[in-house]
């Protein structure tokens, strides 16, 4: 079995939270994960853009920086990137092979997740990063990422979501999340609802750490208001740890903050006269932050493509996302965990919106081009933003060739 199999083979193990297997493995392997100082970004929405903006601002200092998130959206060497760049495909191989030698050596199989988040402390280290970022998968306390020792723990805003897992309530789930703050852990979040500060404040003072609220905005590249909250968490980051990380200065983390990318999030396109936007929202807390951004933004009429998960609480989502179109068109983008298309559809004609089911997320984006709007939102999961990003990239490919062979393209991207 190749290495990429093996780990693709883990995909059955499930969810199964705890920190007991990562700590057997990890010794076997010699602690990789503390071959280099760590940030640790925990949240329910925007840990993914936060991450990634704090990576860009570390990278411009000049400090060769290591990003590790989740999940990937076309290609799963977006998961781990070394230097801005995706891990190389044989060093991915050579450190799956690492970590399948010591799962021989324990006896102990690592989860999917487990085994991702292995992986990038151990290819962190084989390329001698001076800085990882990682992103915390799910909740914070029991999560994978949570064997290291961060030298900051940043908490994005923090809503109600993976109840199975982390509790029904706002101060559990809270609780959950405040796990990853450590001794000697310098804490900043943007929260501002009283009931998480008061869950992550006790969390920090029981260790005597700085707890920073970050409650301005900043500039940044990615669209939406909730961007700059995200952005302003990452720069308020960076300018506390540059006693620690003395390359950072004010100029750095502007151009930091400037070559952010992050796609998926709000990602915009025309095509055929068509505006396109693409977002991996996928919870009623993510949904919340971006009506405003449909509503103040996106031309009338809008389509909306729309797919999520059925383990997902889809009627809050439903309610704040889809009057604010005037057709849905549902999909399955990641069968079989997806909501029933036909199932969607039939929830947004009780609520008086004109709607269709096309399972296939391709054809639903293509019928979505055909329609008459000429405002399209796809969005409802991060597995049907990375659907559409990998549709709209093989088409720009494909129009790229044709120009190449000197062939007279059809309307499309610009």
């Amino acid at each position: 079995m190749s290495p990429l199999d093996w780990l693709d083979s883990l995909q059955a193990s499930g969810i199964r939270p705890g920190l007991a297997r990562m700590r057997a493995l990890l010794r076997p392997l010699g602690r990789p994960e503390r071959a280099y100082p760590s940030i640790i970004v925990a949240g329910t929405n925007g840990k993914g853009s936060t991450a990634a903006a704090l990576e860009s601002i570390l990278r411009s200092s000049g400090y060769r920086a290591a990003l590790y998130t989740s999940p990937h959206l076309v290609d799963i060497r977006e998961r781990w990137l070394i230097d801005g760049e995706m891990i190389d495909p044989h060093l991915l191989e050579q450190s799956i092979e690492l970590l399948r030698d010591a799962a021989k050596q324990t006896s102990i199989t690592p989860t999917y997740f487990e085994a991702l988040t292995l992986i990038a402390f151990i290819a962190f280290r084989q390329t001698r990063c001076e800085i990882a970022v990682l992103e915390v998968g799910m909740g914070g306390r029991m999560d994978a990422t949570n064997v290291v020792q961060p030298m900051a723990a940043i908490i994005t805003p923090i809503g109600i979501d993976h109840t199975e897992y982390l509790g029904s309530t706002l101060r559990t789930i809270a609780a959950e999340k405040a796990g990853v703050i450590h001794r000697g852990t310098m804490v900043l979040t943007s929260n501002d609802d009283s009931r998480v500060l008061a869950v992550l404040r006790r969390r920090a003072a029981k260790f005597g750490n700085r707890f920073i609220e970050v409650r301005d905005e900043h500039d940044t590249p990615l669209p939406g208001s909730f961007q700059r909250r995200n952005a302003a968490l990452a720069v308020r980051a960076a300018r506390e740890l540059r006693k620690q990380l003395p390359r950072i200065t004010a100029q750095s983390i502007e151009r930091g903050i400037a070559a952010t990318r992050w796609r998926g999030r709000l990602e915009r396109l025309c095509t055929d006269g068509k505006e396109i936007w693409i977002d991996g929202c996928h919870n009623a807390h993510a949904m919340a932050a971006l009506a405003p951004f449909i509503r103040d933004r996106l031309r009338p009429p809008r389509l909306l493509v729309f797919g999520i998960m059925r383990d997902k609480d889809i009627e809050p989502v439903a309610d704040i996302l889809f009057p604010l179109f005037e057709c849905v068109i549902a999909t399955e983008p990641y069968p079989p965990r997806s909501a029933p298309a036909a199932d969607l559809a039939t929830l947004a004609r009780s609520r008086g919106i004109e709607a269709y089911a096309e399972a296939q997320p391709q054809r639903a984006i293509e019928r979505a081009l055909r329609s008459g709007q000429r405002t399209i939102f796809i969005g409802g999961s991060l597995y049907l933003a990375g659907a559409a990003v990998q549709y709209f990239d093989a088409q720009r490919e494909e129009r790229a060739e044709k120009e190449q062979r000197g062939e007279k393209p059809r309307a499309g991207h610009r």
